[in-house]
């Protein structure tokens, strides 16, 4: 079993490099699915995937593989549905499923998008896969998807709202609500807040809910320290030459904080240099074309010298990627991709 998490800012290229490098673990025998917890849809457009169902295998017969490469966009209510099912007791279940608050959990509630992400990545091991490629959301804001479920897990298990959740019904049924109501600062104040209405509704959703949010709790804290084993785990930094000073140093600071694993950095769309190429005398718009594109691809060089030496020391892997001809817009252009890309086993120099 292996993970590799791409973070990065917008327009590096991030899921075309996630895909390519599923396609390529898959083109080398292993079962590959390649997660995109980012709420856009760009890794429908990389894969021509149609987004229906769960996750979806792609087909690899022109490329030779000897594994399986599936895809998936995160569906909070799939995952949150399934997570249900799989954890309570049918009764319990239903019963969570058809509450109110349930439905506005999954559609009104900031933060699910986050929660749910680790979930899913659980979900995906226990399916069976022997590699995970996980793009991640492209903002600053990434790491989100791993600091809302060490927050939540360590709510739930505060002795309060453990205390909350187990008493309610026997609360509610008591001769002592009424009074209760009155005279317990928590519930009053809650009351206040919300209602006394939507407060015993998220309050009898919370007592029947509990064992599941306790349960999503475990899960998380057992998929967070995979994330941090370096033995399963890499994250990987996608940047372009002209972000990657940048980008590098705030990923790299970030992830080190939260003690997860960076194992590589990618500088995606590089120019590469061009060649000797005779130019007819007097082509002065041709000239300057050439000019321009080798004082860029200078440029671009300079920059990746800078990033080995500044890098070199933190990150095991540095990979340039070069800039394609056409746009990334299916299997044939992410192959081109995952022919430049080393392939990657967590642990290794």
């Amino acid at each position: 079993m292996r993970i590799q998490v791409f973070v990065g800012t917008g327009g590096v290229g991030k899921t075309s490099v996630a895909a390519a490098a599923a396609l390529r673990a898959a083109i080398d025998g292993e079962k590959c699915l390649v997660l995109t917890i980012d709420p856009a849809r760009r890794l429908r457009t990389a894969l021509g995937i149609t987004g229906n169902g769960f996750q979806e295998q792609l087909p690899l017969g022109a490329f030779g593989a000897r594994g399986e490469l599936w895809a998936a966009q995160l569906d909070v209510a799939q995952s949150l549905n399934r997570a249900v099912e799989q954890t309570a007791s049918p009764r319990q279940a239903a019963a969570v499923l058809a509450h109110p608050i349930y439905r506005i959990l999954l559609e009104s509630l900031a933060g699910m998008q986050e929660l749910m992400a680790v979930e899913r990545m659980d979900q995906a091991l226990d399916d069976g896969f022997e590699a995970l490629f996980v793009d991640t959301a492209p903002s600053r804001h990434a790491l989100e998807f791993v600091d809302k479920p060490e927050s939540f897990a360590h709510l739930v298990s505060i002795p309060m709202v453990k205390l909350v959740g187990i008493t309610y019904h026997w609360w509610e049924r008591s001769g002592l609500a009424s009074l209760s109501r009155k005279s317990l600062e928590l519930y009053s104040r809650v009351e206040q807040m919300l209602g006394a209405t939507l407060t015993r509704q998220i309050l009898d959703f919370f007592s029947i809910f509990r064992t599941i949010a306790e349960d999503y709790a475990h899960r998380a804290r057992r998929t967070l320290a995979m994330l941090r084993n370096p033995e399963i785990t890499t994250f990987t930094v996608v940047t372009t030459p002209f972000k990657a000073r940048r980008d590098g140093d705030f990923f790299w600071e970030e992830l080190s904080k939260r003690k997860f694993p960076v194992g590589s950095m990618i500088v995606n769309r590089v120019w590469p240099m061009l060649p000797d190429l005779p130019i007819p005398e007097g082509d002065a718009k041709l000239q300057s074309v050439v000019g321009w594109y080798r004082e860029m691809s200078m440029a671009h060089q300079q920059v990746w010298e800078q990033i080995r030496t500044n890098f070199g020391s933190r990150i095991p892997k540095l990979l340039e990627v070069p800039e394609l001809s056409s746009d990334i817009d299916g299997m044939p252009a992410l192959h081109q991709i995952a022919q430049r890309l080393e392939r990657y086993r967590p642990g290794s120099a």
